[in-house]
């Protein structure tokens, strides 16, 4: 394979011995790219398999897996070649396959340190990603061949030249760079199946609420507290009814269709949490689930990055109201600018009744707490229903958890149950997990544990329920994402927010970090107080090293790996 005779033919040149190593070093190399694209691989499955999302963070200039690649990539090939180079006085096929050893050891290197990385997230085997990673494996084992067959050729042609001939081989090394884009193309080869089989279970739900009779549909959107308030929602109408609701953030036309597999007949009311990134999404969710009612939660900047614009994302929301069926009924935040404007919008929408339900009394909301009263332990409060009032405890720490209590009760209200029924739903709601859930470890260090996606309003809320605990207090945090060109601002803002409140900040490493530092000197904190840490692990051994009994720690947002 190294040195052609003269007078070789191309039946010589891909004989028998060749085809064995070219499908052996195919083989291997595509068993290599199975675990050095699993990060990409994970990523692109977080990012909805979109791939403008996926690339953003791929072609990022501190993506460490990127740069690995390509120092994999680097080391390989000049290894390959020195070697080959130094050895090319013998004449032994063998000489070839020594040079891929190097290649092999750098890989296995990159394969163990990924290994050992930790992930906030991890590959989930769904049916989808199995046809993405088969589609990509294929493309890599043609490529490889390809590869293989095309440096055969080529030594074959410019025999001529030993050296060439002596380190062809090596072009093979180049191929794990090509794994990023290679996982991005399998996408984009599976996506007319994607979109076809998508259709088919959307068709199969559509059927399914259609033929529900009575089921009544519920349809919560907002750019955060959703989640919140369906949880809120589903406790209070489960007193009554039987429900039936999107579990976790399964937000997108295929996690409603998935939920909707679970219906059996005997559900009463169907809750469906409606998620959006782009203009268009909840128009889509809404022709699936032709709701019967609606609340919008919130409208501010989250998700800015891939909306463009606030008015956007507004009027995205407002594609909920739209897509709401006659005599239905619309619920709408009282503490929310935006969303209180959007209600008088609705107002004017023959046919549609309209609710405005939180704690900002100074614009008349038809559901509203008062008497407020939040401690550590919980938040007691009287519920208002027009002239209607009831007494009202629950679990839940905050004024913006009251906020979320008062639209799932205008809901819960408008179906039909008393105000006596709803506070006893209230009674019943559990905290939600990693919403400012309260938890206190046996160091008598109570932590509170608000790490699920916080946006601008939600890092408000939090700093105002940190501050009514005693004790030092100290918050870790990555930051705020996905703000587009408010990103720096915001968080910039969100460090001088915090200075008045807490002892010790803790910053896991990224470019935030870095505003959020400067809106705490800004307002005169402390810079040895400040302590920037690589990741999440890395804060959290730091924040062992300074932590002691008595603490109040914040937990303010967990990021997915893409950005960090």
């Amino acid at each position: 394979m190294t040195i052609f005779s003269s007078g070789a033919s191309l039946r010589d040149v891909f004989d028998l011995t060749f085809i064995i190593f070219a499908f052996a070093i195919t083989a291997v190399n595509t068993i290599f790219a199975a675990f050095m694209g699993r990060k990409f691989l994970q990523i692109f499955q977080s990012s909805g398999y979109m791939s403008l999302e996926y690339n953003k963070w791929t072609y990022r200039r501190d993506n460490v897996y990127l740069t690995r690649l390509c120092m994999v990539t680097m080391l390989s090939v000049l290894a390959y070649m020195i070697f080959s180079a130094a050895f090319s006085f013998i004449v032994r096929d063998w000489v070839v396959c020594l040079g891929f050893v190097f290649y092999l050891i750098f890989s296995i290197v990159y394969i163990m340190a990924d290994l050992k990385r930790k992930s906030k997230a991890r590959l989930v085997f769904t049916s989808r990603l199995i046809r993405l990673m088969v589609t990509f494996l294929i493309l890599y084992f043609l490529l490889t061949l390809l590869l293989v067959v095309l440096m055969q050729l080529l030594g074959f042609i410019f025999a001529e030249n030993e050296l060439f001939v002596i380190v062809r081989f090596a072009f093979v090394c180049i191929l794990p760079i090509t794994i990023p884009v290679l996982v991005s193309f399998a996408g984009f080869i599976n996506s007319p199946f994607e979109r076809w089989r998508n259709k088919k279970y959307i068709t199969r739900c559509k059927k399914t609420l259609e033929e529900a009779d009575g089921l009544i549909k519920i349809a919560i959107t907002g750019s955060y507290g959703k989640t919140s308030v369906k949880k809120i929602l589903k406790t209070i109408l489960g007193t009554k009814y039987k429900v039936l609701a999107t579990p976790a953030s399964y937000n997108t036309p295929m996690g409603i269709c998935k939920c909707v597999n679970g219906y059996d007949g005997t559900h009463d009311v169907f809750i469906a949490e409606m998620g959006a990134r782009r203009v268009g999404n909840i128009k889509e969710l809404c022709d699936i689930v032709k709701p019967d009612y609606a609340i919008i939660s919130s409208v501010n900047n989250q998700h800015l990055e891939t909306f463009g614009t606030k008015d956007a994302i507004a009027k995205t929301k407002y594609e909920l109201i739209e897509g709401l069926r006659d005599g239905g009924v619309a619920v709408f935040s009282a503490d929310n600018l935006t969303t209180a404007q959007m209600s008088l919008r609705a107002r004017e929408r023959k046919g549609i009744k309209t609710v405005l339900a939180g704690n900002d009394l100074t614009i008349n909301p038809d559901v509203y707490a008062t008497d407020l009263k939040i401690t550590p332990t919980g938040s007691d409060f009287t519920l208002n229903f027009g002239d209607k009032s009831v007494k009202a405890s629950t679990q839940l720490i905050g004024r913006h958890n009251v906020s979320n209590i008062c639209l799932a009760a205008a809901i819960a209200y408008e179906l039909g149950l008393s105000p006596e029924e709803i506070s006893m739903g209230i009674s019943l709601i559990k905290p939600i997990s990693h919403r400012l859930e309260v938890i206190k470890n046996d160091k008598n260090v109570t932590i509170i544990d608000d790490s699920y996606n916080s946006n601008v309003d939600g890092t408000v809320a939090a700093l105002e329920v940190f501050s009514i605990f005693e004790g030092r207090k100290i918050i870790i945090t990555p930051g705020l994402v996905e703000l587009g060109h408010m990103e720096h601002v915001e968080n910039f803002r969100f460090g001088r927010r915090m200075a008045p409140i807490v002892d010790y900040a803790i910053l896991v490493g990224n470019q935030n970090c870095y505003r959020i530092r400067d809106g705490l000197l800004e307002e005169g904190f402390d810079l040895n107080k400040i302590i920037i840490a690589k990741d999440l692990a890395d804060g959290i051994k730091k924040l062992n090293e300074i932590s002691k009994e008595g603490d109040v720690i914040l937990f303010e947002n967990d990021l997915p790996d893409k950005f960090l």
